[in-house]
């Protein structure tokens, strides 16, 4: 009698509203596959978690940054090494380098039609430790490119570089040519290794930067230069090195007529200045 109370007090409990145990039942058939359902259910909120990527993310990995390549506008402010350019209603803060500042001394800046027009070259720098991008302009293609060369250099940075160029790029490629690093040593943050460091690497690699003219606008190469005689390319050289390069009249005769004699296919001043420099080293 007892098993049976026991039993009625049960199937009282669950008639009272306590809630049976749920049983582990296969699916029926004709309602069709639930567990499937019920993983597309869960797959579909973590993917309502995800970040979508933003504008700072369209970049591939390991493409390169070079977002901003001029920038022309109206000059807004000048404020110490940098300016305001503004270009469709946006101001860019640009930095610039010492060269470059005095390059522009003559361009004034104000609101409105005040503002001078001004047109830049861009280095755009941001990696992945400096997020924020930074603008380096350049009055000419040229000295970006030495800019360029320059930051190949070991512990060279791009602000580093940035600041260095505080004379024409002539004058600085002629003192890596003749291996000067006394006047390298001279350049904002340059210090005695980073001058060896320049000399080693760039030596041999900045003729065509040497024989720039710092009054000369770059113009863009349409054909192949014709070349020039011997003697021709003997007097063009020889007057860069003496009056750019800082070399005596003598060592500088006896300088070209030694890579010519090791090197008499030479045609162009570059080959020149290249066999002049590391020619003998070979």
């Amino acid at each position: 009698m007892r098993r049976e109370g026991a039993r009625a007090g049960a199937g009282g409990g669950q008639a009272r509203g306590h809630r049976p145990r749920r049983r582990l039942e296969a699916p029926d058939p004709a309602l069709g596959p639930a567990a499937p359902q019920a993983r597309r259910t869960a797959q579909a909120v973590p993917r309502r978690g995800r970040a979508r990527p933003g504008p700072h993310r369209i970049l591939a990995p390991g493409r390169p940054a070079d977002v901003i390549a001029t920038l022309t506008g109206r000059l807004r402010r000048k404020v110490e090494d940098r300016v305001i350019l503004e270009c469709g209603g946006i101001g860019y803060e640009v930095f610039l380098s010492p060269i470059t500042y005095r390059q522009i001394e003559h361009v004034t800046a104000g609101p409105g039609d005040k503002g001078s027009e001004l047109e830049l070259v861009i280095y755009y720098h941001a990696t992945r430790d400096q997020p924020r991008p930074v603008l380096i302009g350049f009055t000419s293609d040229l000295d970006k490119e030495f800019f360029e060369k320059l930051i190949t250099v070991k512990d060279i940075g791009p602000m580093v570089a940035a600041r260095a160029l505080a004379l024409p790029v002539a004058e600085l490629a002629g003192a890596i040519a003749r291996q000067d690093e006394k006047f390298l040593r001279g350049l904002p943050g340059i210090g005695p290794q980073k001058a060896k460091n320049i000399v080693a690497q760039l030596q041999g690699k900045v003729a065509k930067f040497a024989l720039a003219r710092p009054d000369a606008e770059a113009e863009p190469i349409t054909a192949a230069p014709a070349p020039i005689g011997v003697e021709g390319l003997r007097e063009l050289v020889w007057e860069i090195m003496v009056k750019q390069l800082g070399h005596r009249p003598s060592e500088a005769s006896q300088l070209i007529a030694d890579a010519l004699r090791r090197r008499p296919s030479v045609l162009t001043p570059e080959e020149l200045f290249d066999e002049i420099y590391r020619g003998e080293k070979r």
